[in-house]
């Protein structure tokens, strides 16, 4: 199992709408507007900043996998030429039990290696979907904070751009309000200076 980029992780976030405020009304149901979540979710600094930790923890573990790796061959490397020496007819019978011991005690190494690198393949995808599950759940509870700010008495309703589009999606949103830049306002007005920098 290879721990890749994970360029994608952030789109779990995406909500099918926000309800907001009583059952709507004749007069309530045109207070309709519109979130482009993908948008915010590449503009938010915090956003950014979670998609880099997670890229860098990925990238910490599969270095320290390629390393776990290496050092098998190595010892699978060792195991080969042990057999093939002992496959020599000139090895004496003193020799040859050398080598059977050699042989016996990297075969037991090995075995110890593999399992070891199956629970650090387990340990690391476990430490990495748990920091992925509450980086989404902070990044959620802000966006909704925002937008909730955004939207209150004044929409009814916030429906979601979808990435791509689907059967029961929103498809068409001309004439709807779009608030995606005003939830970026909210969610990026306290973002350190380089951060501010880097959005011009």
């Amino acid at each position: 199992m290879k721990f890749t980029h994970i360029t994608a992780w952030l789109s779990a976030l995406a909500l099918a709408f926000l309800s907001l405020g009583n059952a709507a009304t004749a007069q309530d149901a045109a207070k309709v507007a519109v979130v482009d979540y993908n948008a915010i979710l590449k503009e938010y600094y915090k956003a950014k900043d979670s998609q880099k930790q997670m890229e860098d923890l990925a990238a910490g573990y599969q270095k320290e996998r390629n390393e776990r790796e290496a050092g098998l061959k190595t010892l699978v490397d060792a195991i080969n030429g042990l057999q093939k020496e002992m496959q020599d007819p000139a090895i004496s019978d003193a020799k040859k039990k050398e080598k059977e011991n050699q042989l016996k005690a990297k075969g037991e190494e090995g075995q110890v290696k593999q399992r070891e690198m199956m629970a650090f393949g387990q340990t690391a995808s476990k430490i990495l979907e748990d920091k992925r599950q509450r980086l989404t759940t902070e990044l959620t509870e802000d966006v909704n904070k925002a937008l909730t700010q955004v939207a209150k008495n004044k929409y009814t309703m916030v429906f979601v751009k979808p990435q791509v589009p689907s059967p029961g999606a929103l498809i068409f949103s001309e004439g709807l309000d779009d608030v995606t830049q005003q939830v970026l306002g909210i969610l990026n007005k306290d973002a350190p200076a380089a951060k501010k920098e880097e959005k011009k």
